[in-house]
């Protein structure tokens, strides 16, 4: 299986719809299902209080931000890396956030 691994904080939102399209053509051209393609974002970020800022907020807004990226990118799949404070951000990833998404995403299929 290939993949693809944007860092989304080098991408951005802004140009990750055109980004995935290219991924997307590129597996077409090569006679591949773009499904195929493993879409996995890095999110270089902290989870903590509320924020304005993408994926530096509260567990609900990453779980907002995250079925956004799911739904308007194809995003598939995340590697989460902390800034700082790396235990207890990799414990409130694994333990808060993975399960609730995945919640999210078993109620949604």
């Amino acid at each position: 299986m290939d993949s693809w691994l944007p860092t989304l904080g080098y991408l951005g939102l802004d140009r990750l719809s055109e980004a995935v399209a290219r991924v997307n053509g590129g597996a077409q051209d090569a006679g591949r299902d773009p499904e195929s393609i493993r879409k996995i974002c890095n999110l270089g970020s902290m989870i903590g209080a509320e924020s304005r800022e993408l994926f530096q907020g509260s567990v609900q807004q990453w779980l907002d931000q995250l079925a956004v990226i799911v739904e308007r990118f194809d995003i598939n799949g995340f590697v989460y890396w902390p800034s700082a404070d790396h235990e207890r951000q990799i414990a409130v990833f694994a333990e808060e956030v993975v399960p609730a998404f995945r919640r999210l995403v078993a109620a949604h299929r």
